[in-house]
């Protein structure tokens, strides 16, 4: 059985979430008031994206998470093209790479989805992401483009 979704490319998959998301975060909004209903989503987006880490980790060779099988996760993210990623460094604690640009955050501009909620609908699940998929995996990325940045510079590092 493959996870929900994964015959949706993950473009087509993250622009229904941000849809949803955005009607989400306007009746909290209301409601809560936008710190609050932000917050809300933050813990809902994290918990799907916590849940996605461990069912990939569910798929390495033997159920046994490492690094090189987190390393091809890279091919999912840049289904169709939507991210242009370079300088791939792969070694034995760590994998780095640049994302220079995000089809993700252009979806997002195209739908008018308010600049604060693009990271929270795509960048925001990365970490957690990392963390479902193993408890030894760390995640370090300072700048975003979602943030108004050039590139997004991922490390990895994996610690035994």
């Amino acid at each position: 059985m493959s996870a929900p979704g994964a015959a949706i490319p993950l473009l087509e998959r993250r622009a229904i979430e941000a849809e949803l998301l955005l009607r989400v975060f306007d009746a909290a909004s209301a409601s809560l008031g936008p710190k609050q209903a932000r917050m809300l989503l933050e813990q809902a987006v994290d918990a799907a994206a916590l849940a996605a880490g461990q069912a990939f980790a569910r798929s390495a060779p033997g159920g046994r998470p490492s690094l090189e099988h987190f390393a091809t996760v890279l091919e999912r993210w840049q289904e169709g093209g939507v991210l242009d990623i370079r300088d791939i460094r792969l070694d034995k604690t760590g994998l780095s790479f640049y994302v220079t640009r995000c089809g993700y955050v252009e979806k997002y501009r195209e739908m008018g989805l308010p600049q604060p909620l693009h990271s929270l609908c795509s960048c925001r699940r990365d970490a957690a992401f990392a963390e479902g998929y193993s408890p030894h995996l760390r995640m370090e990325r300072p700048e975003t483009i979602a943030g108004g940045q050039a590139a997004c510079g991922f490390v990895f590092r994996w610690q035994p």
